[in-house]
Formats: C-alpha cells, structure tokens, sequence
C-alpha cells in the first residue's frame, strides 16, 4: 500500500522560514492551500499521498507564521513557490491550488508554464466572476459557513466548541490580515484573463454543485478561457470541497494525473 504518512519540515527560501508538509510516494505534486487549512494534513491529502508525493506549503503569513511586508500581491506568492520548487529541485510537477491557492497556481502557470505537466484548480478565485462574491469579511463564521459548505451539518463540526482561546484569535486574526492584503480591494487579478492562453498544459476545473460564494458557472466561465480544461462538478460540495468531498476530488486529480 502507498504511503499517505507526512512530515512536517521548515524550509529556509529567501530568509523566510516556511513550514511544509511531505508526505506520500509517486510524481511531485505542489498543493497550495486556500484562506483556510494551512499547515494541516487533511484526508484529502492523505488520499492524494497514494499517488502523488505531496508537498503542501504555508503561505506566508498563515498558520502562525509571519506576514513580510514583500508579500503585497498574489504574484509575490507565484515567485516565492517558483523559489521554493527551485530550492526542492521539483520540475515538470503537478500544481494543484484550492480558492485562494487556486490564483496563486493560476499566476504560475501563466508565468513559467513549462515547469508544470498537470494543473488542477479547485473552485480557484483570481479571474472577475459576473456577479460579486459575497463578502466573508464582514459576516460571522456561522454565516460564512452557508457559503462555504454545503452540508451545513459540516459547517457546524468545523466550528470550534465553546470560546476560542488566545493562540487561536491570533492566529485567525493574523490569517485575515494576510486575507485582506491579498483580497480585500478586489479577489481577481484585473490582468490574468488576457495571460490565461499561457496555460498550455492540460488543466482540471472542480467546482462543487452547492458552491455559493463562486458558482460552477464561473467553472463554466473559466473551462471556456483556457485552451485545454476540463471541468468536473463534484455532487453534494460547496466551496470548500476539499473537506466535504476529500476522497472524490482526489481520485479526480489522480485519474486526470493518469490520462497524461
């Protein structure tokens, strides 16, 4: 049986300190977390880790980690993991994004596409849908919980029980912070529609059919501006599929890694 064990391991890029998981055996896939989930080995990637060996970093300025003042934009990050593939010595890698990662992973493939074979983008913001997005910062977490997950009874398990303690108000305020340097004026990059036919390798679009903050006409939308995508709606997942649908979206990226 493959191995879907992980270590947790620190990397020094550019004098920034940034945690990284490893784990699983197989082709090299870069996994880049959204808003949420930074820094925790989830069953979605215990499922991808049968194929692929993962590696799944932290942005900077998630998870405890601190928010340097380079990171202005979403293409400082594209830069950052071009560094980071450079210092693990990974070429011709699967890259895989979710939301907010999903745009960061967008951005690289635009910029140096021939480092990458296989792109899968998971409900990826970063290209202007045609109706707004409603606005998580201003809601309380039991609301924003409707749109990001389908099953409400899932959002409800998410919360946390009883008041949060001081470690994790200032990991969720420090992880908004660095939210609302990369999203708050606008969650698109006003440029990428027009880089969008660099892609040129083979992409995957997942989309959950119950997903209320970016709906699968977006995936629609985006499936129709690159020149080989494929669009596949995962039943019964919202935006944050990952966490509803772990075992599904990763057989998904497994079978398309295969057809290559």
């Amino acid at each position: 049986m493959t191995n879907t064990s992980y270590t947790d391991e620190k990397l020094t890029i550019r004098g920034e300190t940034i945690p990284i998981q490893i784990g699983g055996e197989g082709p090299p896939l870069l996994l880049l977390h959204g808003a949420g989930g930074a820094g925790i080995w989830m069953p979605f990637h215990a499922a991808l880790a049968r194929h692929f060996t993962v590696y799944a970093p932290v942005h900077p300025g998630f998870a405890g980690t601190d928010l340097p003042d380079w990171v202005q934009g979403v293409d400082d990050l594209a830069f950052h993991y071009f560094d980071l593939l450079d210092a693990l010595k990974l070429s011709q890698v699967t890259l895989a994004g979710i939301s907010l990662g999903g745009w960061i992973a967008t951005e690289m493939a635009v910029t140096r596409p021939e480092r990458f074979s296989r792109l899968a983008l998971l409900a990826p913001v970063g290209v202007k849908p045609d109706r707004p997005m409603p606005d998580l910062f201003i809601m309380e977490p039991q609301e924003a919980g409707a749109y990001l997950f389908s099953d409400p009874g899932i959002a409800a398990m998410m919360r946390p029980d009883g008041p949060p303690n001081p470690d994790m108000i200032v990991t969720m305020w420090s992880e908004q912070a660095a939210v609302a340097r990369l999203m708050w004026k606008r969650a698109y990059g006003p440029k990428l529609p027009r880089r969008l036919h660099h892609i040129a390798m083979p992409t995957l679009l997942l989309w959950g059919d119950g997903d209320r903050l970016l709906p699968p006409e977006h995936g629609e939308k985006l499936k129709n501006m690159l020149p080989d995508a494929t669009l596949k709606i995962i039943a019964g997942a919202g935006h944050a599929s990952p966490l509803e649908k772990p075992q599904e979206l990763a057989d998904a990226i497994i079978d398309f890694a295969k057809a290559g």
